[in-house]
């Protein structure tokens, strides 16, 4: 707990969650997840704000209300047996970009995001913590480590908490050069982002 209580804070230091708009969850090996408490500030997360809940029936092991996007961190983690941390976040350009009519967005734009991250996903708009959301971001995740959510945030997908933060921070940071470019920027193609990729775990 003191490790997601340490990570939360992390995400809080990058911008990553404003306020109590963020929630961080980490799989351990007894078949339980760690999971932010419901309306906490990941900037401000203590280790008495932490959630324990069995991975299989959703159950709460230890008196703490998980964040209400329990049922997302739960389904992304029954898809993918290799997550081990998931967070849940609204960087602001990242978050614009969400927001966004544009159907198509190349994020290629330096060379972490084909290192570190790979394909983006993104999925329409539904009621925050509902199944529907829940499942369309666990589809999403069968695919890919960064899912962007239409009119809400990111869930960003990793093996442990540093992999989610720096692919978070990444991912920031490439949108923030398409916005400060108003669009009209260049991305890296062809067979040098083939070799790139090529780099990632």
């Amino acid at each position: 707990m003191k490790a997601l209580s340490y990570w939360a804070k992390q995400a809080g230091q990058y911008n990553l969650a404003q306020c109590s708009s963020g929630n961080i969850s980490h799989r351990l090996d007894d078949g339980t997840l760690l999971i932010s408490q419901t309306r906490a500030w990941l900037s401000h997360l203590e280790s008495n704000q932490v959630a324990r809940v069995n991975l299989t029936d959703g159950s709460i092991t230890n008196n703490i209300q998980p964040s209400g996007e329990l049922p997302l961190h739960l389904a992304v983690m029954r898809k993918r047996p290799d997550a081990k941390t998931v967070l849940h976040c609204q960087s602001v350009s990242a978050t614009t970009l969400a927001c966004c009519e544009r159907k198509e967005i190349d994020y290629n734009v330096i060379i972490e995001v084909p290192i570190y991250i790979g394909e983006v996903r993104h999925i329409p708009y539904f009621m925050p913590g509902s199944t529907e959301l829940a499942n369309a971001v666990a589809e999403a995740s069968e695919s890919a480590d960064i899912i962007q959510l239409r009119n809400h945030g990111q869930v960003i997908i990793g093996i442990d908490y540093n992999e989610v933060i720096q692919k978070a921070v990444f991912f920031e940071l490439a949108c923030t050069i398409i916005l400060n470019n108003h669009f009209n920027y260049d991305c890296i193609k062809g067979e040098h982002l083939k070799i790139l990729g090529g780099y990632r775990k």
